[in-house]
């Protein structure tokens, strides 16, 4: 009986064998490999995308902030605007009121009062002079309370003193003077004070 040798051809199966389980284990190395590189490649393109992203609402971000500020350097041109406003209308509104002041001034002086010095301050006017009497001064009170533009007069100081222009001389009496000091207020008349 011939004698048939199976050895060669078990190591020729295990050889083939191992060479399959390494071009397997090759070929899966290399599709794990390539899977690999594609998540890797999927993961920078979203980051970059995703960076992208982010730049474009940085400058959009950017973009609204120069406008925000644009708008708040608009409000504040526009309540400079409206401050200055306010003020023309005030100017303009009391434009007439220094020209009633001293007409009314003119029509509410009795004979015999003058005066030296006149300050104001807002509606506040402080006037300071000479009269021939006490009761003059009085009198020009009475006329400022009754009076549509001047109110509220405020009496600080009344001095008597001797008028030092007159020449003494045997012919003329020396005249005393009262010198005062009063405050007064400038309003305005309301529609009811001028209706007839």
């Amino acid at each position: 009986m011939p004698h048939i040798n199976l050895l060669p051809w078990r190591d020729t199966l295990e050889k083939e064998r191992e060479i399959r389980f390494y071009i397997i284990t090759g070929i899966f190395l290399f599709l794990m490999g390539l899977v690999v590189i594609l998540v890797h490649l999927y993961m920078v393109d979203q980051i970059d995308y995703q960076q992208r992203r982010n730049q474009y609402l940085k400058s959009e971000i950017k973009k609204v902030e120069a406008k925000i500020k644009n708008i708040e350097n608009l409000k504040q041109e526009r309540q400079r605007l409206v401050d200055r406003m306010e003020i023309i209308q005030e100017l303009e509104e009391s434009r007439s009121n220094v020209v009633h002041l001293f007409d009314e001034l003119a029509k509410q002086i009795p004979n015999g009062v003058y005066f030296t010095s006149m300050k104001q301050k807002g509606d506040q006017i402080a006037l300071e002079g000479v009269a021939q009497s006490d009761a003059r001064v009085s009198s020009l009170m009475i006329n400022i309370e009754a009076s549509q533009w001047l109110t509220n007069p405020k009496i600080y100081s009344i001095k008597a003193m001797e008028d030092k222009n007159l020449k003494s001389s045997t012919t003329y009496r020396k005249r005393r003077l009262s010198n005062f000091k009063l405050e007064i207020t400038q309003t305005a008349p309301t529609k009811k004070d001028n209706s007839p």
